[in-house]
């Protein structure tokens, strides 16, 4: 894919245009993740910026979190929910609370009305978001914090 048409299918999938400087910057960060400049991977750069503007990580911890979450989804085919939300808190170790995890289930469809059920079985592949939002809590958690005033 040509680094003109990269560009503009990055901008189109993340709704607004971008400089040079910071196009050359997500560019290195995928080749730094090993990942290669393609549509798939463009369009998960894009989502993953839009869905994370005013977090303090830089892209290349984005990536990784996903990546994180990527890996975890293929360790199993259907996972109990119970198993999840378990999963989860150890994750976070233990620092997330009960309804900031059920907050990261809104990815996932609703099954008669809930999108997270202790008895349900779900998909490894449509927890990737949910791995991915747990991993980016963690990730801002063990961020430095800023000071307010200098």
């Amino acid at each position: 894919m040509k680094n003109k048409h990269a560009k503009t299918y990055f901008e189109l999938h993340y709704c607004s245009s971008i400089s040079d400087r910071s196009w050359y910057r997500i560019k290195r960060a995928l080749r730094e993740s090993g990942l290669e400049i393609n549509r798939e991977n463009l369009q998960l750069i894009a989502d993953l910026k839009r869905r994370s503007e005013y977090t303090k990580l830089s892209l290349n911890q984005l990536i990784y979190c996903h990546q994180q979450a990527q890996k975890l989804a293929q360790k199993r085919v259907l996972i109990k929910g119970d198993l999840v939300y378990k999963e989860l808190q150890k994750l976070s170790n233990n620092k997330a609370h009960r309804t900031t995890i059920i907050r990261w289930f809104q990815s996932v469809s609703k099954k008669d009305g809930k999108y997270f059920d202790k008895n349900r079985d779900y998909q490894a592949s449509e927890l990737v978001p949910v791995f991915a939002s747990a991993y980016l809590y963690v990730q801002k958690k063990l961020a430095p914090k800023l000071p307010l005033f200098n």
